[in-house]
């Protein structure tokens, strides 16, 4: 199963405001990456699996890249 970060977040009981400490960031900052307006760095990514205790490849980290290229696909597929 995949989870996006806010999923992921929920799962382990934890406040945006308590991932924002654990992640070492501001709130405003965490909320960017959680609504994927920003992209975690790879040791980002990595710290955010290890608080969220969810294995690395079952979280969502492109949601937005994901969701464009899969319109783009269901595009081509109907010319």
């Amino acid at each position: 199963m995949k989870y996006t970060l806010e999923q992921a977040r929920i799962l382990t009981g934890l406040t945006q405001i308590e991932m924002a400490k654990c992640m070492r960031m501001s709130e405003k900052t965490y909320i960017q990456y959680e609504k994927y307006r920003r992209v975690f760095r790879m040791d980002q990514g990595y710290r955010f699996a290890q608080n969220v205790n969810v294995s690395f490849d079952s979280i969502i980290f492109f949601a937005g890249q994901l969701q464009n290229f899969c319109s783009v696909k269901e595009h081509c597929a109907t010319l």
